[in-house]
């Protein structure tokens, strides 16, 4: 009993210095908030439909069928272009400065030839061959219904919807939050326990040193689940995530043992480095190289090889490789072997606590101690 009295009292001294010193918890709540910002720039936002210019040179009225197939090819989440240009110099301007990815030109004698022109930014870039598989797509689609085709393509995709890209990246700022929170934050506190001489007081308990890093933890907890709560708004009312509230209670549950575990990794980390001027850099910015190598930007499955390998051995990348499908409800929850390896992993780490502090017991004291 003296026991949980002691946990649950460093607990409460935890939560009043945090909301003493809240510079301490700034980074997991503005960092995954700034991410889902810079990612939202760079992917523009808006699904699968991309700017293209489409220029009409052609009197003939069989063109239509062919705008038409064009305008009207989409994917599970949006069309697949966005036309905002139709006049040739203007829209061969716009190509040159990159400002669109294709300009789709039917000349004149299109109804003898049944030629289509395309220029391109760059036709090497990834970006423009999908594009361009994009517009084969269309064709494929204008002479399937001018009976021209003997194959017919058919595409069928596991969900009736996709998940936007923004959205996904909005679900693994959520978890970065979570995660990186827990870190970060029981490592301030080690760290703050060191730099501003309240140690002196744990270690002269008669009680276990470990209470102290269990009181972390649970505080840890607490501030993560705190600094989520802005995430998952913004990822709700600006980037289209959708919220299974299920799944959602699902991720959190499954979330306290890996929190639970990075945690005490915040902890090693501060051990290691002493000052929380030191330690916030880096795990600020391990957290941003796990995000974008290791799953989080995208999937696992389709970054390069040497990012592959890297995600195969950095354990963290287990949160965006388990946790996104059961987030966007593409699984129904978590298989046994991920519930019973995650809880061996935070059990692991749990029991490192009590070695950290005997071993800080040990250290001298900083300040004149």
């Amino acid at each position: 009993m003296r026991i949980w009295y002691a946990v649950w009292g460093m607990y409460k001294r935890n939560l009043k210095l945090i909301s003493r010193q809240r510079q301490l918890v700034i980074a997991p709540i503005v960092l995954p908030v700034i991410l889902m910002f810079l990612t939202a720039v760079i992917m523009g936002a808006g699904g699968d439909q991309w700017p293209v210019g489409l220029v009409n040179e052609s009197k003939d009225s069989s063109v239509q069928t062919l705008i038409s197939s064009i305008e009207n090819s989409h994917s599970n989440i949006t069309p697949y272009y966005n036309v905002v240009e139709t006049e040739l110099e203007k829209a061969r301007e716009k190509v040159r400065d990159g400002r669109l990815q294709l300009l789709i030109r039917i000349p004149e004698d299109y109804a003898e030839t049944k030629e289509v022109i395309i220029e391109t930014f760059n036709i090497n870039s990834d970006m423009m061959k999908n594009v361009r598989l994009r517009l084969e797509h269309s064709l494929l689609d204008e002479l399937n219904s001018d009976k021209e085709l003997l194959f017919v393509p058919k595409l069928n995709t596991e969900k009736a919807e996709d998940v936007w890209r923004v959205s996904y990246i909005a679900g693994s700022s959520v978890l970065l939050s979570l995660f990186m929170g827990a870190a970060i934050t029981a490592a301030n506190l080690f760290a703050f326990e060191n730099e501003n001489r309240t140690r002196k007081e744990i270690f002269l308990t008669p009680l276990p040193l470990w209470i102290a890093g269990f009181g972390n933890i649970l505080a840890a907890l607490t501030i993560a689940l705190i600094c989520s709560l802005p995430s998952v708004l913004l990822a709700t009312l600006a980037f289209r995530m959708q919220i299974f509230p299920l799944q959602l209670l699902k991720v959190y549950l499954m979330m306290i043992p890996v929190m639970i575990a990075c945690a005490c990794i915040g902890m090693l980390v501060a051990y290691w480095l002493k000052q929380y001027r030191v330690l916030q850099p880096v795990i600020i910015v391990t957290s941003i190289a796990t995000f974008f190598g290791a799953g989080g930007f995208i999937g696992v499955g389709v970054l390069p090889h040497s990012s592959q390998v890297f995600a195969k051995y950095w354990i963290i990348s287990r949160v965006f490789d388990w946790f996104n499908p059961v987030l966007h409800n593409f699984a129904a929850g978590f298989t046994l072997a991920q519930i019973t390896n995650t809880l061996i992993v935070s059990i692991f780490f749990l029991l490192t606590v009590p070695f950290m502090y005997n071993a800080a017991e040990k250290n001298k004291m900083s300040n004149g101690q």
